[in-house]
């Protein structure tokens, strides 16, 4: 959870990122309710980058984060939902549910932060423009 916050809040402020959802940030809609319930926010994280070719280049460039539909690892894992889990999913549902193809998830480990903030920061901005 802790490496999980640390990756939302770089991501949050990152130029190249549009939106984040992480209960975890505190402007999250569902913050408030979110820890009525709980401690902590929790290992899963998804965000919007606006452009399906950097999110695509994104999940291949990283080199910490394994690209996998599994989730709850110690390893840190990468998805595009679009292309894989919700891939079955009509386009016009998905979008109708706020699920873009540019959409990334994040499993976040137990790996290092600032090694996973590194990793991501050099594929957000080495992405197509």
């Amino acid at each position: 959870q802790a490496n999980a916050q640390k990756l939302a809040e770089f991501l949050s402020s990152h130029p190249r990122v549009k939106q984040v959802y992480y209960a975890g940030l505190p402007n999250h809609p569902g913050h408030t309710l979110h820890y009525s319930q709980a401690k902590g926010a929790g290992s899963v994280l998804s965000f919007l980058t606006g452009s399906l070719a950097l999110s695509k280049h994104i999940v291949d460039t990283v080199k910490y984060f394994s690209t996998t539909v599994s989730f709850g690892s110690v390893k840190s894992l990468i998805s595009l939902p679009c292309f894989m889990s919700h891939a079955s999913i009509p386009a016009s549902v998905r979008e109708s549910r706020g699920l873009t193809e540019d959409l990334v998830r994040i499993s976040v480990g137990i790996e290092d932060a600032e090694d996973l903030i590194a990793d991501l920061d050099y594929a957000i901005r080495s992405g197509p423009i």
